[in-house]
């Protein structure tokens, strides 16, 4: 995850993940040290601006890491076209997409997590979750666990994305299963009860 570190400009601390820390992460990779699949930034103003954002993801994906970032939260950047643009697996937030960005994601393969806990807790604007399901954007759901939205509650999530986000039952129970698994590049593992998945699951008797 992308983000400034105090004393660097926007374009410093871009320079280095580029020049520094990419280069690094590969050779870890390379050496069977670490294992990373994403690479994220945090567009958003006073943050990584558009360009920044990316020069940061496409040097990601050239270093081999599938694109999985936030945008789009907090203002509207455009955040939504670029991820389109180089072919993210996923953008999370979105909050503050545009008309553009919902008609750009729906006619690609890049997900749409939405946090409902983020946007209560905060007090953002809901993403136009309806908007973007009805136009044919793929939508998952998370919890963005994170010290301004303390809640690792995913029934909690699915209720917030229903009531808040005009989701169906059925709707968010897609969106907090498979298509989370897919947000991640795990739907041919998990996601769904199927024969040849991993049974991550809870089996409970109860008369309810």
């Amino acid at each position: 995850f992308c983000f400034l570190l105090r004393g660097m400009t926007e374009k410093e601390a871009a320079d280095d993940v580029i020049c520094v820390q990419l280069p690094e992460i590969c050779r870890l990779i390379a050496g069977g040290e670490l294992s990373v699949d994403n690479i994220d930034v945090f567009c958003e103003e006073g943050v990584f601006g558009i360009e920044s954002t990316r020069r940061i993801l496409q040097a990601g994906k050239d270093a081999g890491l599938q694109i999985n970032f936030h945008g789009d939260e907090l203002h509207p950047m455009k955040a939504a076209e670029l991820g389109v643009e180089l072919g993210a697996r996923a953008i999370s937030h979105l909050e503050e997409i545009s008309k553009a960005g919902i008609g750009a994601m729906a006619e690609s393969d890049s997900i749409a997590v939405l946090l409902p806990t983020t946007a209560y807790i905060l007090r953002l604007n809901q993403p136009p979750a309806r908007e973007m399901i009805d136009k044919g954007v793929i939508v998952a759901l998370g919890s963005d666990f994170n010290p301004n939205a303390y809640c690792l509650s995913m029934p909690l999530v699915m209720h917030l994305a229903c009531v808040n986000m005009r989701l169906t039952l059925t709707e968010a129970l897609a969106a907090a299963t498979i298509n989370a698994a897919a947000a991640l590049g795990q739907a041919d593992k998990r996601g769904s009860i199927e024969i040849g998945k991993i049974a991550d699951l809870v089996i409970i008797k109860s008369p309810r």
